[in-house]
């Protein structure tokens, strides 16, 4: 099964059209945006990570246990007919395949795709573990949580302008997981497939462990995030103003580039000691990189739409004590976690 397709210069005007309704608004309603933003952010990242959330926490099940439903069965990939991938010439059992051109703005060097060209093949395989043999059917193929190899060329034609070749492939004796609904075939057998709108879901051992790593580390962080939004917010709505002060350029530069720069030379330093010492300068330099991270958005907004600069410095305050409050308290959570 092949599928190409083609997207031209809609997606992009749309694109352009979304980031200036998005400045419009972040203009005239700044101060609006603050409360809203974070809990937009959460419901988009809540949904987008549905498929690795249902994913860990889905128990692995013996082949021979299987019911009707929602499984997860890990075992090694067989098919008995193999493709060869456009580009790197992969022999595999499915595959996607991504060209993309790709364009650099010269003000930021900030990456613009033109045309992408994407193209899959696929068939029904086979998993197979200790505990037994099933077939999995594929009426769509999914590898986006599969490892990609991919390589850029530059155009000699065009000097600017450079070539992205990505593929995804699944092979035999790959070791996966997948996530997909079991029901009896016309032999009384179990197979894997899919439901509408919930294709099967496809991991690597590898990925399953470093995505259930990475939302215990955002379960240790949740409540100084909280306590961070509610910060921030009171500063801008609640407290009140008690003296005006000149906006000072010392403090600017330094929350927009000092911090950053801080962050990687207490990395670098971090990175050429041991024990007690590593351990602190690398909090530090965590700090001042989350700080910045965070930070950037929210002061380029409230500048933007003249907040006083006594409020500014206090929710600049609240979100370096709150990072600091996570980092230092957490550390060791955060590096066992890794």
């Amino acid at each position: 099964m092949m599928q190409i397709k083609t997207i031209g210069l809609k997606i992009g005007i749309l694109v352009l059209i979304g980031l200036g309704i998005a400045l419009y608004i972040g203009l005239s309603f700044g101060r609006i945006l603050v409360p809203l933003f974070p809990i937009i952010v959460g419901l988009l990242v809540w949904y987008t990570t549905k498929s690795q959330r249902k994913l860990i926490k889905t128990a692995t099940m013996p082949i021979y246990q299987i019911a009707e439903g929602w499984v997860k069965i890990q075992g090694t990939v067989s098919a008995s007919k193999t493709f060869e991938t456009p580009y790197f010439k992969q022999e595999c059992i499915a595959y996607t395949y991504r060209k993309a051109d790709i364009s650099y703005i010269s003000e930021d060097n900030t990456e613009r795709e033109g045309s992408v060209i994407v193209e899959e093949e696929f068939q029904d395989f086979y998993l197979t573990n200790a505990t037994g043999k099933i077939k999995v059917i594929l009426n769509s193929l999914n590898l986006a949580l599969l490892p990609a190899k991919s390589d850029t060329i530059h155009s000699i034609k065009y000097a600017v302008d450079d070539i992205r070749y990505t593929e995804r492939t699944l092979k035999n004796g790959d070791l996966i997981s997948v996530l997909g609904y079991a029901i009896k075939n016309s032999n009384y057998q179990f197979e894997l497939n899919e439901q509408t709108n919930q294709p099967l879901v496809i991991a690597t051992p590898d990925y399953e462990d470093k995505t259930k790593k990475s939302f215990k580390v955002f379960k240790y962080l949740v409540p100084y995030f909280i306590l961070m939004y509610l910060a921030v917010n009171y500063f801008l709505f609640f407290a009140p103003v008690k003296q005006h002060i000149e906006k000072s350029t010392v403090f600017v530069l330094f929350s927009f580039f000092g911090m950053p720069i801080l962050g990687v030379v207490f990395g670098v330093i971090g990175s050429r000691f041991s024990g007690f010492a590593k351990d602190l300068i690398s909090v530090i330099g965590g700090i001042c990189f989350v700080v910045s991270l965070l930070s950037f958005p929210l002061l380029c907004l409230l500048f933007m739409t003249n907040t006083e600069f006594y409020i500014i410095e206090r929710v600049w305050a609240s979100v370096v004590l709150c990072t600091t409050l996570a980092f230092a308290i957490n550390y060791r959570k955060i590096e066992g976690a890794f």
